[in-house]
Parts: structure tokens; sequence; C-alpha cells
């Protein structure tokens, strides 16, 4: 899905699998934040009884030896492999059925589902069709399984729980929490940012007037419940309805920042290898913070010198009292152009710059790897810890059976990190007429990168950049990252500009097999799903909301 999410089936000579949800609105400074052309690139067991059923349950041939393994036997302690089981299970049962149990004689309660095997471990069922003698934990299972095929049950078992945030070796302050914490500050911290772009007449920027500083933060276009850009659009159409508004209007929407350190790549089109490479050209980015590194360091120094010393070491002294080595703003400048502030400055003193700027980089990184949502009504369902509507149930085995979502919105995290072009059209106020995604914005030649000088492990940052094409094929043209779902239901607006306002149009979108992309080929054929099933879908996909982060890590903590 591309919606900040997406599905539909996608085409091929040797398959037709759906390639759903692809990429749903505006991840963690993911894209709309450093992914415009001109962001400064450069810069229970198997449920039954183990041993049989109990004694009252029936006899032996009442209860699988093997608990049952995902037979359909609809016998209380769950029926044999071979289906029939006295008064333990009905004479349905077959080994590894496929449909999930159904419900049992009076004697046998309900039939177990999928792996869960054993049946509901008799629960409700009458004293003869009791659980097997160990199938307490089976029971769990065949209850929130029951349904739902053996196959879909393993799918959805691999989609949850959410596991820790994978390691950055490139960046050595990762986990430090005081770097988290000075990163904190810098998330919503305005200082930082350039003069606001002019946007004609009688367009409004809602962060400030023409011309105005120190106006806008990465908090400005990540502040929805997944931090992403929810702004609503103002009377005058100004504020973003499609894509996210800084400095000047992006190219694209911004996307969720919770669970975003769980991508491989960074932003729509996959532009940062690792998310400490994406505050510094996106602080340097005309139409997002129109800032330059010169003027982040002598705020950092001004306003955060005690902090950042008690983590990246000294700075230099004369950053608060030599204009002439360093002066009040600064960046290298554009190819072509004359030669600016930065350019006057020694190399050792461009070092010092730099190294600020990299540190404030990975500072805010540190910041966005603790915001992280789990705990879903999804994951207390797949932990047999709660129960989904039946509509929702329906969702989720569309999902991961005929809507064939599960194909790229895999794993716990609900994205396969690949990349993909859905058809989205380029359509929408300020959305650019062409967006070529991951061809363009694959991390090629980015100076702060993480097989650099700047990375912490470069030899882990150059074989991860090693699997970047290049050049980049043509199947790469107009393909976005596919978005994680956790969440989905809190990041609208849609697809990597904005282009969708509700899931259900999302789900209508791939339904369609979507539309004709601006460039490239979409992967994606039409689903032909019913106006029930779509229901069915949206409402599965609001299940996938997490808990709230802890109010202390949005609070602006700025100086």
């Amino acid at each position: 899905m591309e919606t900040h999410g997406g599905k539909g089936r996608r085409s091929g000579s040797t398959h037709a699998a759906a390639a759903w949800l692809l990429a749903l609105t505006a991840a963690a400074f993911p894209l709309g934040c450093g992914d415009d052309d001109d962001a400064g690139g450069a810069s229970g067991g198997a449920g039954g009884a183990a041993t049989g059923g109990k004694p009252s349950g029936g006899s032996p041939s009442g209860g699988s030896t093997t608990g049952g393994s995902g037979g359909r036997a609809s016998g209380g302690s769950g029926g044999a492999q071979t289906g029939g089981a006295s008064t333990g299970g009905t004479t349905g049962g077959s080994t590894g059925g496929s449909t999930g149990g159904v419900t049992g004689t009076p004697e046998g309660g309900m039939g177990g589902a999928g792996e869960g095997g054993g049946s509901q471990g008799g629960v409700g069922g009458e004293p003869m069709g009791g659980a097997g003698a160990e199938g307490g934990a089976g029971g769990e299972v065949a209850r929130c399984g029951n349904g739902f095929a053996s196959s879909e049950w393993d799918a959805i078992q691999g989609l949850s729980p959410l596991p820790a945030v994978p390691p950055d070796t490139t960046n050595a302050y990762a986990d430090n929490a005081a770097a988290a914490a000075l990163g904190q500050k810098f998330f919503f911290e305005k200082s930082f940012s350039g003069p606001l772009a002019d946007l004609g007449t009688g367009v409004v920027n809602d962060l400030g007037a023409t011309s105005e500083t120190g106006k806008v933060a990465c908090a400005s276009c990540h502040l929805s419940p997944m931090m992403s850009d929810d702004r609503s659009p103002m009377a005058d159409g100004s504020r973003p309805a499609n894509v996210s508004l800084g400095a000047n209007f992006h190219s694209r929407n911004a996307p969720a920042m919770v669970n975003s350190s769980f991508y491989a790549w960074t932003n729509w089109g996959g532009r940062f290898a690792a998310q400490w490479e994406l505050p510094m050209p996106v602080t340097e980015s005309p139409v997002i913070m129109n800032s330059t590194r010169l003027r982040v360091a002598h705020v950092i120094f001004d306003k955060y010198k005690a902090d950042y010393e008690a983590i990246f070491g000294a700075l230099e002294p004369a950053l608060g009292s030599d204009a002439a080595r360093f002066p009040a703003a600064g960046k290298p400048k554009a190819s072509g152009a004359a030669d600016g502030p930065w350019e006057g400055m020694s190399p050792a003193d461009q070092t010092i710059v730099n190294r600020i700027f990299v540190n404030y980089g990975k500072a805010l990184a540190a910041y966005t790897r603790k915001l992280v949502s789990r705990n879903s009504r999804f994951d207390r369902f797949a932990a047999c810890s709660s129960t989904l509507s039946e509509s929702e149930r329906n969702g989720l085995k569309l999902f991961v059976g005929q809507a064939g979502c599960v194909t790229c919105h895999s794993g716990p995290h609900l994205s396969d990190g690949g990349f993909h072009n859905i058809g989205v059209a380029q359509t929408g106020a300020h959305v650019p007429a062409m967006d070529n995604g991951r061809f363009n914005d694959a991390p090629l030649g980015a100076p702060f990168n993480v097989s650099s000088t700047w990375s912490d492990d470069a030899t882990a940052g150059a074989a991860r950049r090693a699997a970047i094409p290049d050049p980049l094929p043509e199947t790469s043209r107009a393909a976005f990252r596919t978005p994680s779902l956790r969440g989905v239901a809190q990041t609208a607006p849609y697809m990597h500009s904005g282009q969708l306002a509700t899931l259900a149009e999302v789900v209508d979108f791939y339904d369609r097999g979507g539309d004709t992309p601006a460039s490239g080929t979409k992967e994606i054929e039409p689903l032909n799903l019913t106006a029930a099933q779509k229901a069915d879908l949206v409402a599965f996909l609001a299940t996938l909301t997490g808990e709230a982060l802890p109010p202390a890590l949005l609070v602006d903590t700025s100086q």
C-alpha cells in the first residue's frame, strides 16, 4: 500500500500477487522531509493434547498424539488427525484442515482452527468434550484462530509482534539517552530555520509571514498522532492538503515518524541509508527549513552548548567570537553559483562546522528511535489476548489472502521495505507534474552518508550502500517505498503526495488497480472486491493503531 499504505494484485508473467497499500501518505523525517528534488541532496501448543484426550474426554483415538497439528477436527480435545474421534470430536476433522475448525457436536465443544489444532480446549462443551491433557495453550490459539486456515494463521503470526528497533552501528549515539534528549530539543527548535518564501498572491503560510525566520521546526510537519503532516487546508487553500508546507511547498507529504526507525531506507524514495543522514539536507532545503549549516552551528553554540559538549565534546570557542572565521550563515554553493561565505572559510573550519552538523543529525536520529508504537488491537488478537469483530476478521482474512496486501505489507513492521510503482497519478494542489521516486532519490552521491568519514561504521555503511544498483533500473521509476501500515488510520492524507484523503479511497484505488503514473510501469492489477469486502479491509486497517507515544516524548523541550 502506498498509503502511508495500499494494496492491489501485482502483475507478472508468473504470478498475480497484490502489491497492496504501497504507500499511505506521508516515516520519521521520512519523506516530505528530504524528499524534494531540491532538498539539498548534495548536502499452545498446536492445540489439543500432546498425549491424547483426557480420560473423560474420549478414548485415545479421540485426541491426536501430536495435538492435531492444525487438524480441522472439531473435537474438544482436538479431533484425531484422520478425522473422527469417538466422543472427543466429530468425524469431520481432517489432517491439516485448511479452513479452520467447525462447530463440534454437543459432546465435543467447538472445533480447533489452523495451527491451533485442538478445539477450543473443549471450552463450553459438555464434560465429555474436555480439553486434552496439555491443551490449555492450544485452546487459546484455537479461540483466536478459529475461522482461519492454517496457512492464513501462519501469515498472521508473521505480522506480529513488533520487535526491538534494529541497531544502527553507523551512528555511535543512536541509543544514547542524552543524545535522544538533545535530539528532542532540536526537533522542536525553530531557530534553526531561515526565511519563509513568498508563496504568491493570496497564498498564506500558516507558519508565518514571508521572509520571517525561525518559524519552521521538524515538528511543524510531524505533529499528527503518528507524527505525519495532517494539517487541514485553510479557507484559501494555503495549508497543505496534499504536499507539506515548510518554508515553501514540498513536492511530497511528510511521512510518519513513529516506527520509522524500522525502515532500511529513509523517506518516500529511500534517499537516505540511515536516519541520521536526513536532517542535514532537510535543514538546508530551500523548501523545507531553508537554513544553512553555519546557522545550525551557531544556534547550537548559543543555546545548547552545554548539552552538546556533554555528549559530543568541546565546541570551538571561536564560534562565539570570530565572525570572520565562522560567518552567521552559509553552506556550500550550488553548482555554477558564485562563491559565498562558506567558500571563504578554511577547510579546517569547514570541517568543524560539518562535524557539528552531522552530530545534529545523529542526535535527531537518536530521538526518532524513541518514537515507537506497539500493542495494537491486531497485535493483541494475534497473541490471542483480544478479539476482533466479524468485519475486522474478514478484512484480516482478505489482507493475508485474496487481496494480497501481505505481499508488500509483510513482516511485523507491515512493510517489505521495498519500492514499488503502483500507479499513483501526480495530481493535487502543488503536486509536481513529475516525480520519479526511487529512480531519482537513491542515495548515490550524498556527502554525509553511512560509508563516509562521517559514519561511525563505514564498513557496514559501505555494505548497505552496495545494495543500490548504479545505474538505477527503469523499474524504479515512480517507485515509492512501501510504508508501514501500523497506525495507518492516523496518517491521512495518503500516498506520497497526499493524493487520497481517506482509507476508503485508498482501498478503492487498489481495487481498481491503481491509476496512471507519471512515469514507469505500475505493478498492480484490479482486485475486483465487493463493497462489503472493501469495508471489511478498512475496518481491519483501523485495528493496526497501536498505543500512543509517551507524552514526555511530545513535549516541546527547545530552549
